[in-house]
This record gives structure tokens, sequence and C-alpha cells, in this order.
């Protein structure tokens, strides 16, 4: 019994000794496991930096040692050349496609070519660049003296032409000074706001293609010559498209006569008369009229300065007159003392 014991307190003792070199080793195992997965996620984060600093470096330098311009193109339809557009745009070849100013460009071009209404540039990398440009259209012209001011219906003055411009409407009545070429009309043109309020519409409505004329002289007489055969009278624009739908509706009754005069100056109804002669010289009077008070002014004047010569030339004659009278009178006295000594002698 006492070897038994013996023997199992050795098998005791004995036992962890023969453990402890397994456990060591397990250990350390997974120490250098650990180590390894930690160098290796090391590598990799230091590999992620590397690639980032290199993607960085390339998207910093491409844009300045690449995509240079070579090739420059304008499209759309336009009346300016692509010559004029591409010096103009101040672009060259060899700028940077990146560091070119969009909004600079479009800017400059629309200041020196007024008909421009959109410019957009397009980059066709790696060296292409293409300048898109839209026309205006304009829609009115409008009498400025003996010449004319072309206006679309942005308010925007494109082009000034010594004729009335083809499919456009004619304004009359409008003073046009201090408006130039490139201008936008603003809150100082009220006339012209009001023609292009009174445009809108008529095209809302569908009417401005036969719209001919707009006589604008007095705000509250405003008249439209309608597809050469109407004469609309709308007096002033308050409750305008009221009228104009007013307008509309007349034009689509089937018994409306070919020509005359729609009258809706009475915003409560619409009422059609035949022409008279007076409603289409109205506005030739008019001018006929300040054309005659100009002369008169002038003839004044002439008359004035005809005058001023016949009072000189009238007092010149006087002055004769007067002179010739004094030697008559001389002489008649000089007579009469020879005559008076003749009768003395003869006594």
């Amino acid at each position: 019994m006492a070897r038994q014991n013996h023997s199992r307190q050795s098998d005791k003792a004995s036992a962890p000794r023969a453990s402890r070199p397994a456990d060591g080793r397990s250990r350390s195992a997974r120490n250098s496991g650990k180590q390894r997965i930690r160098r290796k996620r090391r590598n990799q984060l230091l590999f992620k930096v590397i690639c980032g600093v290199m993607i960085c470096v390339v998207i910093v330098l491409a844009p300045t040692v690449f995509f240079r311009v070579s090739t420059i193109r304008v499209a759309g339809d336009t009346r300016y050349t692509q010559e004029e557009l591409i010096a103009s745009s101040g672009v060259r070849e060899g700028d940077n496609m990146f560091f070119l100013d969009s909004g600079r460009i479009a800017d400059t071009l629309y200041d020196e070519y007024p008909y421009l209404e959109t410019v957009t540039l397009h980059r066709r990398l790696p060296s292409t660049l293409q300048i898109e440009v839209s026309e205006r259209t304009p829609a009115l012209s409008i009498e400025s003296g003996n010449d004319y001011l072309l206006m679309d219906m942005s308010g925007k003055i494109v082009e000034k032409t010594s004729a009335e411009a083809a499919d456009t409407v004619v304004v009359t009545g409008v003073d046009t000074s201090g408006i130039e070429v490139g201008n936008t009309i603003g809150e100082k043109q009220e006339k012209l706001l009001t023609v292009l309020n009174l445009m809108e519409l008529m095209t809302q409505y569908e009417l401005n293609t036969e719209i001919k004329s707009i006589d604008i002289q007095k705000a509250y007489d405003v008249r439209v010559q309608y597809a050469d055969r109407y004469t609309i009278l709308f007096g002033n624009l308050s409750e305008l498209e009221h009228k104009i739908q007013f307008l509309q509706a007349i034009l689509r009754e089937s018994s409306l006569p070919d020509s005359g005069v729609i009258d809706l100056t009475d915003d409560k109804e619409a009422r059609y008369r035949p022409a008279l002669e007076s409603d289409s010289s109205d506005s030739d009077d008019e001018k006929t009229q300040e054309d005659t008070k100009k002369e008169q002014t002038a003839d004044n004047g002439d008359s004035a300065q005809d005058g001023t010569q016949d009072t000189e030339s009238d007092g010149n004659a006087d002055s004769t007159d007067q002179e010739d009278t004094q030697t008559d009178d001389a002489e008649q006295t000089g007579d009469t003392g020879q005559a008076e000594n003749v009768e003395q002698t003869d006594t």
C-alpha cells in the first residue's frame, strides 16, 4: 500500500513537469503568429499610404504636365466666324485644360458679340476644347430716328440697322436715347417693357405671328396692326390679358369682316367697326403735325431774319428819301432866292 501511494505521488509530481515544455512552445507559437499578423497589417497599411500618396501626386501633377490644349473647335450655328470667336475667347494652344475660366471666357464673348445667347465650354480629353454657342433671334425692330434697334424677347439690343429686320414687329413711339447695342433694357425703358409684356401674352395665346407693328406713342392709346387687315385699339394696357382673350374670341368669329378696327378700349367688351381713314392716318397726322411745327419754327426764324433785313432796307430807303427831300428843298430854296433877287433887280 505504501508503495502504491508513493507511486501515485510520484506520478502526480512528475505529470506537471512533463506538460510545461508543451505549454511553453504553444505560447511562443501563438506570440510569433500574432507578430506575423501585426507585421502583415503594418505592411498593408504602409502600402496603402504609399499608393495614396502616389495617386495624390499624379492627380496634382497630371493637369499641370498633361491635358494641354492642342485643338479648339466652335460648334453651333452663328453669324460669327470660328476664327473671331477663338481669338476673342483668349484661349491659346498649350493652355491647361483644367485651368481655363469658363465663366470669364463666356462673359468676354457675350460682351463682344451681342447676338450670342449661350456659350458653353466642353473639354474633350486629352487635348481638345470645344466652344458651343447659340444665337438670339430678333423679335422687335424699334424705330430710332432714321434707324432701327433690333431687340430679342429677353430685352437685349443685338444690332442697329438702317431698315427693319424681316420677321420682326415694328415698334414706334419709343424714346431710344441712351440705348446702345449690347444693352439689356431695364426699368427706365418702361414702354419697351410694356411692349415685351404685350408680346409675351400674345405669344401665350398664339396671336404673335400676325402682329406687324405696335404704336406706343401714347401709353393710353396703344395700337397694334394685325395681319395687315385689322387695327387693334388696346387703349391703356390695364386688364391686358382679359383684352387679349376678347381679341382671340372675336378673331375666331366666322362673321368677322376681312378688315377693320377691333376696339378693346373697354375691358368689358370687344367691338368691331369698319376702318376709317382717320384710324390709319392718326399716327401719320401726329408725325405730320410735329414736322409742321418744326417747319413753322424754321419759317418763323426765316421770317424774322427776312423782317430784319426788310426793316434795314426800309430804313436805308427812308434815309435816302429823306436825303433826296432835303436836297429838293434846298434846290427849291435856292431857286426861290434867285427869283427874289431877279425881281429886286428888275425893280
